[in-house]
């Protein structure tokens, strides 16, 4: 539920507990004001989530308390009431933000069903707000189109089909790039939580401090730079699917209270006291090897075998070459539209030499090589002349193998100078990003977030 502290404000006793007391037996934190002054002295010291207001009051009328709330928290919600109704005055509050206008007398029913339509109206504008940056990463909640020509990958779209009819929490794993996220998305399209949202958290983004508040919110001050309430991710999925991307990155702290948030579908926001009763279905995705990540205890046990109801595993692209060309043209006909070009093939040696390379980049990394063919490419087929693979093959020489007046080349950035010693200290430590890590003087997660930003896949 987004609406639990409501502010009550009249200048009328009568009113004032009519309204205060039903709204409290249907469990809501009410606090009460006896004028406007009183009122907004309260909002600005706490943070509530819905205003009754009255119209008429000896200090502040209802439409001056309406603005300097919406000034203070546009999206608070706020319902004026008045036993002087008129169009002019509804219209006018209207205009200015108001959710509903009441008018004297109402009974305890019409304050329900006003809070019930406002609940509503908050839930779904919390859920848009997500969606429209999700949009704006391009995120979006639209499940991409799921190639599959290999036999194995057309046995994972069965075994899709199948468990998306249930409630089951499933476990993908799988390198970089194999696709687990879109096999998340398609179970949840095919799921009948597919008019709910799809709500995605990369684990591995988000800094430590941050991590428990993105999941479970917080309240308004509970620590320094909580100006107001935020709703996480767990309440903005409700009724719908949660994906924990890399969920190995989440810090073991907060693993205990995700454990008990997966078992009982409760939890309390950052700063509250408020249990939080949620129903949720959880997708959670690893590139790691489960066993070594739970025994160099970076994820708990127990909370893995709540999340691992249904394992799914994507092997390599390498493995699954019948998916090869067909991903390729996939990928050919969107990078042909996005950048306004007309290729329309490959010529037989492009395709012989995708299907020679390794793709340790895996679907994402073909994606990438077959977008910068066709902005390189001049002409309408693709040559493999313009599939460069060769630069993902051999590293170029490390740092410590040039000379020294080669360590530090002139007219490259900061930024890239970084990019490259960290992708040569891998390089020389076999991809160990653990031992990478040491050598850098950064923690591993600091590492793997780094290689996130650079699109870096193992």
């Amino acid at each position: 539920m987004s609406i639990e502290k409501i502010l009550v404000i009249d200048d009328e006793e009568l009113i004032r507990d009519f309204i205060a007391e039903t709204l409290r037996r249907d469990n809501f934190e009410v606090a009460t004001a006896e004028n406007g002054k009183r009122g907004i002295a309260l909002f600005k010291e706490k943070s509530f989530d819905m205003v009754f207001t009255d119209m008429k009051m000896p200090d502040l009328t209802g439409i001056d308390v309406l603005k300097k709330i919406k000034e203070i928290s546009p999206g608070t919600i706020v319902v004026v009431v008045t036993a002087y109704g008129s169009i002019e005055n509804a219209v006018e509050a209207m205009r200015l933000g108001a959710f509903n206008y009441l008018i004297k007398p109402f009974s305890p029913d019409t304050i329900e069903a006003v809070v019930g339509k406002a609940t509503e109206h908050q839930k779904l504008l919390n859920e848009n707000q997500f969606l429209r940056e999700e949009v704006n990463r391009k995120g979006g909640n639209n499940a991409p189109q799921v190639i599959a020509e290999s036999s194995f990958m057309k046995n994972v779209l069965k075994d899709v089909s199948r468990l998306a009819k249930s409630n089951a929490s499933v476990f993908i794993t799988g390198a970089s790039g194999t696709g687990k996220e879109v096999v998340a998305q398609a179970i949840h399209c095919q799921s009948s939580r597919a008019d709910r949202p799809f709500i995605k958290v990369n684990c591995a983004a988000i800094p430590e401090t941050l991590i428990e508040s993105e999941f479970f919110g917080h309240e308004k001050g509970s620590f320094t730079g909580a100006n107001n309430k935020r709703i996480g991710r767990f309440e903005l999925a409700n009724g719908g699917t949660l994906m924990l991307d890399e969920v190995t990155e989440i810090p073991l702290t907060v693993q205990a209270k995700l454990l008990r948030a997966v078992q009982e579908q409760v939890f309390e926001r950052v700063g509250g006291t408020n249990s939080i009763k949620v129903d949720v279905r959880l997708i959670s995705t690893t590139n790691r090897d489960i066993k070594t990540a739970i025994t160099e205890k970076v994820l708990r046990e127990d909370l893995f075998y709540r999340l691992n109801v249904v394992p799914i595993h994507l092997i390599p692209l390498r493995e699954r070459k019948d998916d090869i060309v067909p991903l390729a043209q996939y990928f050919l006909q969107n990078s042909s539209l996005e950048n306004h070009k007309e290729v329309v093939e490959f010529s037989d040696s492009a395709i012989k030499k995708l299907l020679s390379y390794e793709w340790p980049g895996n679907v994402r990394e073909l994606a990438n090589v077959i977008e910068r063919a066709v902005v390189m490419n001049p002409s309408n087929t693709i040559g493999p002349e313009f599939i460069f693979v060769d630069t993902y093959e051999q590293p170029k020489k490390t740092f410590a193998e040039e000379p020294s007046q080669g360590i530090l080349p002139v007219g490259v950035s900061l930024q890239e100078l970084e990019k490259r010693l960290i992708i040569e200290t891998l390089h020389k430590q076999n991809n160990n990003r653990k031992k990478a890590a040491e050598i850098l003087g950064i923690s591993p997660r600091t590492l793997r977030n780094k290689l996130h930003t650079y699109n870096y896949n193992l």
